[in-house]
């Protein structure tokens, strides 16, 4: 009698347990194919496939809305609306009021990314550059650089956005973080003394271009 007990408690636990699986699934699912949409959308306006549309951008919003409300803990759905925000403002005039709020709120949603992922270095690119576009340049957007260059060091895209966050704000950068920067550039120079083209604009853009010949000079002469 006992064991018959205890062989209706092992399958009525593993009923449950198959239950809750299907209903993972399926909100996985759900928010897989709710998010999936908002992507495609920012992904034709980043190639100019499409033209920025207010109210598609609202649908996006609240579409990845309802995929972080079904999986709370992804961090990815919660980065694709950081990014969401963030796009939004670019369409503002850099400083402008709207610009600044959508940047905040896109700064909430990547610190919540990196609570759940920490080691992401394309989210803490991201929260930099928000962060410095409001005007915040301070510790936290210290260590986001620092965070972005140590997890990212083989992205390209990583550290395209922290060289020009760097370069753009290199008086006020602490000294341990313009070493790491230029460490990494040089390793960018080729033999000849080249460096890739995003490298040697971002130092035009921002008259850094003294600076670059000497890491430049540098890399030669060994």
């Amino acid at each position: 009698m006992k064991w018959l007990i205890e062989k209706n408690i092992f399958f009525g636990a593993s009923f449950l347990f198959l239950l809750f699986a299907i209903y993972l699934a399926f909100s996985w699912g759900d928010s897989y194919v709710i998010s999936n949409q908002p992507r495609q959308l920012m992904l034709k306006w980043v190639t100019k496939k499409l033209p920025f549309s207010e109210k598609q951008w609202q649908s996006a919003v609240n579409k990845m809305h309802l995929a972080v409300k079904s999986t709370p803990n992804n961090a990815k759905y919660l980065h694709d609306l950081g990014k969401l925000y963030e796009w939004r403002a670019y369409q503002k005039p850099i400083w402008h009021k709207e610009a600044v709020k959508y940047r905040t709120d896109a700064i909430q949603y990547f610190e919540k990314t990196l609570q759940l992922r920490p080691t992401w270095s394309t989210a803490w690119a991201n929260l930099a550059m928000s962060k410095t576009l409001n005007l915040k340049f301070d510790q936290d957007v210290f260590t986001a650089i620092k965070n972005a260059l140590d997890f990212g060091v083989w992205e390209k895209g990583v550290f395209h956005k922290v060289l020009w966050i760097s370069v753009a704000n290199w008086n006020a950068l602490p000294a341990e973080l313009k070493t790491q920067i230029e460490a990494k550039i040089n390793e960018t120079v080729s033999p000849k003394g080249h460096v890739p083209a995003y490298i040697s604009q971002t130092a035009k853009q921002f008259k850094w271009q003294n600076n670059l010949q000497k890491i430049i000079n540098a890399k030669i002469k060994k």
